[in-house]
């Protein structure tokens, strides 16, 4: 499973009415979704929240879900219970809360002797520390091909510095944004994929969308959303346009020239071909935002 596969990744409490619906396609743009068992439930719901995920897991194992379903735990205890549930292999891996090089050995512990994915989110002070972020990188390496994606937790990070994020400008304008350059800078070399952080504030769509873009051109190509109205929003940026697919193509060309002009830009074929291999996927994935025309498929 690939992150660029999640979409907009929509987190439901596990004590939310209409979890099941959402995991039955009652939105049809939702491809992912994380029940959430943490954050999102009061310490006198966990019982409730557990009874409801059980439940949940039954109806998973007798039939299918249409979308990608991870469980997010409390805690690595929760995580063994979860564990043990009848139809736990019907989700796809479980969303690892507050990651830190200390406490990652015993989630991974529990985690490393079955099939599950898993999304390390680092959201503790450690997304401050370079240093630090490298060690989670190597710790993790053994399991990369079971990390889907690592997770950033944009509001417990900001809520370290005591501030919230800005309603008038993106995540990347703000404190948050030396933290996603450095994670994204430490993990995606080494073949990981990191997830774009929440944006909470729902009613802001312009900003949402020049958000997404920034996600985009930092290569984060999934995001947590808060809020069914954000998911096309985000997932109609992972549409590529026309313009790019006709550049795409050209630069995967196997004859294609080692340097080339396309519309007023170069292409260079060594540097831009992981480039062009994701447009490829995210118009497989999500389609393309215009045609492509004959006009663009000329090059200079």
């Amino acid at each position: 499973m690939k992150a660029i596969e999640l979409g907009a990744t929509l987190y439901v409490p596990a004590i939310k009415e209409n979890l099941l619906d959402t995991a039955y396609g009652a939105n049809p743009s939702v491809r992912s979704i994380v029940i959430c068992l943490e954050d999102a439930i009061r310490e006198d719901e966990v019982t409730h929240a557990e009874e409801r995920f059980a439940e949940a897991l039954t109806r998973f194992a007798a039939s299918a879900t249409p979308v990608l379903v991870f469980a997010r735990p409390r805690n690595i205890e929760m995580l063994v219970r979860l564990l043990r549930m009848p139809g736990i292999d019907a989700i796809q891996g479980f969303v690892l809360p507050k990651i830190t090089t200390q406490n990652l050995p015993q989630w991974l512990s529990v985690l490393v002797h079955g099939k599950h994915a898993f999304m390390p989110t680092i959201e503790g002070e450690e997304a401050f520390d370079r240093t630090a972020l490298s060690r989670l990188r190597d710790q993790l390496l053994p399991y990369a091909d079971r990390v889907t994606a690592i997770r950033i937790g944009g509001n417990d990070i900001l809520n370290i510095l005591g501030v919230r994020r800005s309603k008038t400008r993106t995540a990347y304008d703000g404190p948050l944004g030396p933290v996603i350059r450095d994670i994204a800078g430490t993990f995606l070399p080494y073949g990981f994929s990191v997830a774009a952080p929440v944006f909470e504030h729902f009613s802001s769509t312009d900003l949402l969308r020049n958000e997404v873009e920034q996600d985009i051109e930092h290569g984060l190509l999934t995001k947590t959303a808060v809020h069914p109205l954000q998911i096309e929003t985000i997932q109609s940026l992972y549409r590529p346009s026309g313009a790019e697919m006709a550049e795409a193509r050209a630069i995967l060309e196997k004859d294609a020239p080692a340097v080339f002009g396309s519309h007023g830009s170069m292409c260079e074929p060594a540097t831009h071909l992981r480039w062009a291999g994701t447009i490829i996927q995210r118009a497989q994935i999500y389609g393309t935002a215009t045609p492509v025309t004959e006009a663009q498929c000329r090059v200079a």
